[in-house]
């Protein structure tokens, strides 16, 4: 609960130190990019500080790609 609440700190920390800096230039696309950005790290690092079981990237290629090596294979076979 503690590494919770810090990491939302640091989070908030990080938005605060940005976000004015964004906005005195009227950067709107960047400030919504950083926000789901922030948004999302912030929420996965929750996640390893709370130990949910959080799927490898490694996996969702695997994924993908596996379909596409037995179609190659099997065209060169």
């Amino acid at each position: 609960m503690v590494m919770m609440l810090f990491i939302l700190g640091i989070s908030s920390i990080i938005a605060f130190a940005f976000i004015p800096k964004l906005k005195k230039q009227k950067e709107t696309k960047t400030i919504v990019t950083f926000s789901i950005i922030l948004l999302l790290a912030t929420a996965l690092n929750i996640g390893v500080a709370l130990k949910l079981n959080i799927p490898s990237p490694f996996d969702f290629i695997t994924f993908i790609f596996s379909p596409i090596k037995n179609l190659i294979i099997s065209l060169t076979k």
